[in-house]
């Protein structure tokens, strides 16, 4: 037990930071005793210790360059005098009453002095790891070594910390390297990953700064205050929650109207998994544009419609809840665009303004299609119109969980210009949906997935840059009965007569609801009845029409009789026929076996089938195109790749058969637990 302690206390003497110096000065003696009995009387060996003990100092000096100047010279003057005294001890006396005592004076005060500097370095609020970090480098555990510096004292504010760094190592690091390892720093530094952001400057590719907001101030939220300009104009900001930091969560639709104004107008990407607070988020945007006098919407959910649209329903100009309505809408779109542009280009307009709703009587559209990934799977295209909306006066709002190739095109994607990022899956999913820079800011949606209600990152023209990686939080979820007495107040904006004639017949024959009691009661007006399955099929062949006569009217012109004629003409009826040379014929289509017919629970169990099949082969991982042989009418799923990619992505979402991994289209095959009996 004696030998233990003496160990121990030996141990803790040799690794104090406070004892080292006053060992190094003890150590003086028995190394010039040492020094004294082998090259006392040697001359040349005085002259080299001289030089290496100006070589020690001058190595001093340059190791320290990274270390603040204080630091730097401290150290230097220390190394000097104990090789000094070394020197003169080892040829002259080591054990001389001089020599000791200047050794005991000089030493001590050396020793002393850098504990007094370690004594000042040492903070119980937690400065000191700041202050270390100044001197010798910062984060280097979590960014390999000392590659990074701070560049001034850390600025310290109520539960937020900013704290400007340099990289030290030039073609080493760069800050979206650093934005990659936000989780390793915050890691390293005990907060947690969403406490960290990481802002690059934009002059200096070598500077940037850490924000760490230690306190999540989101976690109680904030209450609806109501609408922020009511009566206003769309131009204004839209308001939906409050930054980690108390200022708005705000962003805009149209363009910035002024002469010198830089923002466009944009679509959006709300993108989130089911409870993450998507569609209240949402619902709170649409109410700010129904109560300003210049803006109208059209909506569609063919999923969730009335749970979605609940209190809104009287007040959106047009709301479609069935697949079939929600492509007639999308279709007359199309021509809306294209007539709404031509008639502010025939007025001078290069963007939608307040003033082309005075003038014009078209006030500025917001189109919210909820649940989007059904129409993109059932072919529905949108490209144009995401493509051309804008410049028209309409801005698009593509609301849908996981924003994958296999949910929305690419191209759709490009076009949306502006981001809400509700709680997500995985970052495979936080990588499809928030751009790159953002990312290595240090936006981690997924690390709350659904479990904080209403967190979100905002991305769009007109947001500060440096928010984009800030959490915020939307406002607590207003109830059906404070919707509708705010919207009842509302001003009511027709569509106008451009955008009317524009839809056509199926804006004329929309679904309508009276008033908020009815939409409140859920009894739409008679014309809101819910459609069978034959009014359905009627509806497709109408919209399909239509198009066709589109693509008609567009080929041959509007003016029917001059096309007939235009087909007349090219045509001589004195001219002979010429004679046929060769007479062909055409391989007959061999008659297909009649393929089963799967109700939409069969599939599900073939395709549960096949993963099990899968497992037993000893499959690890598996792809829309690992059941390829198995697409298509009469075949063992008979269904199409985009029914299978969609089923794969809610199994993995559900983690009991597949699991997402960070390559796109592959899934980690897992074996399902069996419940307990």
């Amino acid at each position: 037990m004696a030998d233990s302690r003496k160990t121990n206390s030996l141990k803790a003497l040799t690794t104090s930071p406070h004892a080292r110096p006053w060992l190094a000065v003890v150590a003086e003696i028995p190394a010039s005793v040492l020094a004294h009995a082998v090259w006392g009387s040697t001359p040349m060996a005085a002259v080299g210790m001289t030089l290496a003990s100006g070589a020690l100092t001058a190595a001093t000096w340059w190791a320290g360059k990274e270390t603040k100047p204080a630091r730097r010279a401290h150290a230097t003057i220390s190394t000097a005098a104990g090789t000094a005294y070394l020197t003169a001890a080892a040829f002259t006396n080591p054990v001389g009453p001089v020599q000791l005592s200047l050794l005991a004076m000089g030493g001590a005060t050396l020793a002393a002095s850098w504990n007094v500097r370690k004594t000042l370095r040492t903070n119980p609020d937690g400065t000191a790891a700041a202050t270390e970090a100044t001197e010798t480098g910062l984060l280097a555990k979590s960014l390999g070594k000392a590659r990074l510096a701070l560049r001034g004292e850390p600025k310290v504010e109520p539960n937020k910390v900013t704290a400007p760094y340099k990289i030290t190592a030039p073609g080493e690091l760069t800050n979206e390297e650093i934005g990659r390892r936000a989780q390793h720093i915050a890691t390293e530094l005990g907060i947690s990953p969403t406490a960290l952001r990481v802002v690059s400057d934009p002059d200096n590719a070598a500077f940037g700064q850490f924000v760490l907001v230690p306190e999540d101030m989101l976690v109680d939220g904030a209450p609806w205050p109501g609408p922020s300009a009511p009566g206003g104009s769309i131009i204004d900001p839209v308001v939906v929650g409050i930054y980690e930091d108390g200022d708005p969560e705000q962003f805009w639709f149209p363009a910035d109207p002024s002469p010198k104004g830089d923002r466009n107008a944009t679509h959006f990407l709300a993108a989130g998994m089911n409870g993450s607070g998507k569609s209240a988020g949402m619902t709170l945007a649409i109410v700010e544009a129904l109560t300003r006098y210049d803006g109208i919407v059209w909506a569609c959910d063919p999923s969730k419609g009335m749970q979605t649209f609940g209190p809104l329903l009287p007040y959106l100009d047009w709301v479609e809840m069935s697949q079939t309505g929600g492509e007639e809408m999308i279709d007359a779109l199309s021509q809306v665009i294209t007539a709404r542009a031509d008639e502010l280009g025939r007025h001078g307009f290069k963007n939608w303004t307040p003033a082309a709703f005075k003038q014009l009587d078209m006030p500025y559209m917001v189109v919210w299609i909820e649940e989007a990934a059904k129409f993109f799977r059932n072919g529905t295209e949108m490209e144009g119109l995401v493509m051309e909306a804008r410049s028209a006066g309409i801005s698009v709002i593509i609301s849908l969980q996981r924003p994958s190739s296999t949910s929305m095109p690419t191209d759709v994607r490009e076009q949306l210009g502006g981001v809400l990022c509700f709680g997500v899956k995985g970052g495979t999913t936080a990588d499809m949906a928030l751009p790159d820079d953002v990312r290595d800011a240090g936006a981690r949606p997924e690390a709350w997935e659904n479990r904080k209600r209403g967190y979100n990152y905002l991305v769009a023209p007109g947001v500060d840059e440096e928010r984009y990686a800030m959490k915020a939080r939307t406002f607590a979820p207003p109830t059906d009965e404070e919707i509708e007495r705010v919207l009842a107040a509302a001003p009511k904006t027709p569509a106008g007569p451009t955008t009317t004639a524009a839809a056509g017949q199926a804006y004329a024959n929309r679904t309508r609801y009276d008033g908020a009691a009815t939409a409140a009661a859920d009894s739409p007006t008679p014309e809101a009845v819910s459609m069978g399955t034959e009014q359905t099929d009627a509806r497709a062949e109408q919209l399909l029409e239509r198009q066709i006569n589109r693509d008609i009217t567009d080929a041959l012109g509007d003016d029917e009789d001059q096309a007939d004629e235009m087909v007349l003409n090219s045509v001589d009826p004195d001219r002979e026929i010429n004679q046929v040379n060769t007479l062909w014929t055409f391989a007959k289509e061999e008659p297909k076996t009649p393929g089963r017919e799967l109700s939409p629970e069969q599939a599900m169990a073939e395709l549960l089938a096949l993963l099990d099949e899968q497992r037993a082969a000893g499959a690890a991982f598996v792809g829309p195109k690992t059941f390829r042989p198995h697409y298509g009418k009469g075949n063992r799923l008979d269904r199409s790749r985009q029914w299978v990619s969609a089923q794969l992505n809610e199994l993995a979402d559900e983690g009991v058969h597949l699991e997402e991994t960070e390559e796109p289209g592959t899934f980690r095959l897992l074996t399902p637990e069996l419940a307990p009996a």
